[in-house]
């Protein structure tokens, strides 16, 4: 349901949603769609990755059940942005996952809010994109 709803966002900004899959690695998908790759979370690599794109005009929104391999440093890289990271938390609310996604916004500037559901996560990416 969530790429579902990435295809009809990206069907609404053509040419504007960059996707990149991570866990272990992180990795550009060029036709819009996650890999899903699986074993860990290697968030603060997701952001080195990304990085390269940290110019005026970017926004960043970062997905996840919140739990990276490394804290610390995917806390260290998200205050190196220029930009700020928005977070999108998709489980359940309230556990240590959202909590440090909510911290992870905040270290960078942006904001944390939760998708309670797959099929919440288009109108969750459209108010960060039209909240700033």
């Amino acid at each position: 349901v969530a790429c579902e709803e990435l295809a009809a966002l990206q069907g609404q900004m053509p040419g504007k949603i960059a996707v990149i899959s991570f866990s272990s690695d992180a990795v550009f998908c060029p036709n819009g769609q996650p890999i899903f790759i699986g074993s860990g979370t290697g968030m603060d690599k997701a952001l080195q990755f990304a990085k390269m794109a940290d110019v005026d005009g970017v926004r960043f929104i970062l997905i996840s059940d919140g739990e990276p391999n490394d804290e610390m440093e995917t806390l260290h890289v998200a205050r190196s942005y220029r930009n700020k990271i928005d977070t999108i938390f998709v489980g359940p609310e309230g556990g240590a996952g959202m909590l440090f996604l909510n911290k992870l916004a905040k270290a960078s500037g942006g904001q944390g809010v939760t998708a309670d559901r797959a099929k919440e996560l288009a109108p969750t990416i459209q108010y960060l994109l039209s909240a700033h």
